[in-house]
């Protein structure tokens, strides 16, 4: 089983890294920083001519992704949405379905995600339209979304005190230890 946590955030180390770091410990993981790399915004080809798309990091990173069974989205709630680098990833998939739409969404029908939302302010309440948002993502890519965590944090830290978020960080990994012992999974 392997995973890709993909860090929507600008800030190393920052509260949905740390909640992240926490899921996946001792499984086998590719950690995929979005700041790490230039990702271009998407250039809409959809009702002329297709014209060069950027040249950039994004098929490197997909790449990456798609190779791994469990996908982790993590991200800080910016004005109650993912982050803009998580957004701008996301956004490019649409190239991806413009150059092979079929092979693509199969791809991504395979996977299992979930996502980890962290904020200041009533994040419980105020992070459900990133739930939302990857509901409709998950639903279009036919992707298993198998469960979301919604924390608490503003300073680095700040969200290894939100005892709820931690809760369900340990229903998780002992979720995955279980269909790792019955399907002979490495963790």
């Amino acid at each position: 089983m392997g995973i890709a946590v993909i860090y929507g955030s600008s800030r190393k180390n920052g509260n949905s890294e740390q909640l992240a770091k926490r899921l996946v410990e001792g499984f086998e993981v590719d950690h995929i920083h979005l700041s790490d790399y230039n990702i271009a915004p998407i250039a809409d080809y959809r009702h002329s001519e297709q014209g060069p798309y950027p040249d950039d990091d994004y098929h490197h990173v997909i790449e990456r992704v798609l190779a791994q069974d469990v996908l982790v989205f993590t991200t800080p709630i910016y004005w109650y949405g993912a982050s803009g680098q998580t957004k701008t990833f996301i956004d490019r998939w649409s190239q991806s379905l413009r150059e092979n739409k079929t092979e693509f969404l199969a791809k991504f029908a395979a996977k299992t995600a979930y996502v980890i939302g962290i904020g200041d302010d009533e994040p419980h309440l105020k992070g459900l339209p990133l739930v939302q948002q990857f509901q409709y993502i998950f639903g279009y890519t036919g992707t298993n979304f198998a469960g979301y965590i919604l924390g608490k944090g503003n300073k680095p830290g700040d969200i290894l005190q939100d005892a709820v978020s931690l809760a369900a960080v340990e229903q998780i990994r002992e979720k995955w230890r279980s269909v790792a012992d019955q399907d002979g999974f490495n963790l």
